[in-house]
């Protein structure tokens, strides 16, 4: 392996390519690159929207051609734990792969996304290019299968009605705030003993402070909102919310967007997820948002948020335009994940880079 120093990661080396970590590329050759894969923005502004740029050096790496010295190629792996069987077991979500157009062909995409291939590691990838799945494909990789892309306009009346339909249901709920860098407290107690009451779920990241903790890390200038649902004092579930980062969608800019970024409840207990629901759009119009966005896999989670009023897939009409755009989702069927089908993955923004990209 490699430190950040830029040196070659033993045994990831050929004659033409060397990888190393993302990190460690000089400045001059990363900018040439994102020039190259995106025309159309300012090198520095995409680069700042990097998250891997403030984290640890295993979790992007570069391909640089030798004969020219130019960055050739690009590819993120998030690092986390993934609960599949009850074990925890470690996971890479791949994101941010590309490889410059004039090294296109030589194999360099494969070998990028290889470097993170491990016995007991689980490979996945969620909102990803056509290109992308077609190279996936190649590789063995299961699917594609299509995430639910769900959108909600918030009234502030609408909001208000939902926050007193979660008082019939029983529960309360606390509200914390954080933003980059800040310590979980309280909070990262109540999602650990959430996380640890999440036995017999589907295969899911796992969610716990430390998960948290290390968003909070990388996350840069977003700030979180957290609704903890509560019953008879114990933790039951949470959402998170936020305002989206203003620059990724004109559209969805003007609509004052805000996204849910994770949204969980014990035992997908339905009457919590629809509380949960409530809440979102509480703390949404809280936002000033006008529009409310998610993505997940989850059956329950779906259901839920349809109730109170979230365009899906299943929509007539509008849900057409909404499933043409629903990310799409795939993983290696290797090791943790042979056994598993589209139906056994939960998965949502928070699983993957998209909460730290959008």
């Amino acid at each position: 392996m490699s430190d950040a120093t830029g040196r070659p990661i033993a045994g990831q080396a050929t004659d033409d390519y060397a990888l190393m970590p993302a990190v460690s590329v000089d400045r001059g050759l990363l900018v040439d690159f994102v020039a190259a894969i995106w025309p159309e923005l300012a090198p520095e502004i995409r680069i700042r929207a990097f998250w891997w740029m403030r984290a640890g050096p295993e979790h992007a790496v570069a391909a640089v051609h030798r004969a020219s010295g130019a960055m050739a190629g690009l590819c993120g792996g998030r690092r986390c734990v993934f609960v599949i069987g009850g074990r925890d077991l470690p996971a890479v979500a791949i994101c941010d792969w590309y490889v410059a157009p004039g090294h296109v062909g030589r194999g360099l995409g494969k070998r990028l996304v290889q470097h993170f291939e491990a016995p007991e590691r689980f490979l996945y990838a969620f909102s990803i290019s056509d290109a992308a799945i077609a190279n996936f494909q190649k590789l063995g990789w299961m699917g594609p299968h299509r995430s639910s892309l769900m959108l909600l306009l918030v009234p502030p009346v609408l909001a208000k009605n939902l926050a007193r339909l979660r008082r019939r249901e029983g529960l309360s709920f606390d509200a914390h705030q954080r933003a980059g860098g800040e310590p979980l407290g309280t909070l990262g107690d109540a999602l650990d003993r959430i996380e640890a009451q999440r036995a017999g779920a589907p295969a899911h990241m796992r969610r716990g402070a430390a998960e948290w903790s290390w968003r909070l890390s990388v996350c840069g200038e977003r700030r979180y909102r957290f609704g903890v649902a509560r019953r008879d004092g114990e933790p039951v579930g949470y959402v998170v919310v936020r305002r989206m980062t203003p620059g990724r969608s004109g559209a969805l800019d003007r609509l004052r967007t805000a996204i849910i970024t994770d949204i969980v409840a014990v035992r997908d207990d339905p009457v919590v997820l629809g509380a949960l629901a409530g809440e979102a759009a509480a703390l949404a119009a809280d936002l000033g948002a006008r529009a409310m966005l998610t993505a997940t896999t989850a059956a329950a989670h779906r259901a839920a948020l349809a109730r109170i009023g979230f365009i899906s897939p299943a929509t007539p009409l509008v849900g057409r335009v909404l499933a043409s755009r629903a990310p799409q989702f795939m993983w290696l069927p290797r090791g943790p994940g042979q056994r598993l089908s589209a139906g056994d993955l939960s998965l949502s923004f928070a699983d993957v880079a998209i909460d730290l990209d959008l």
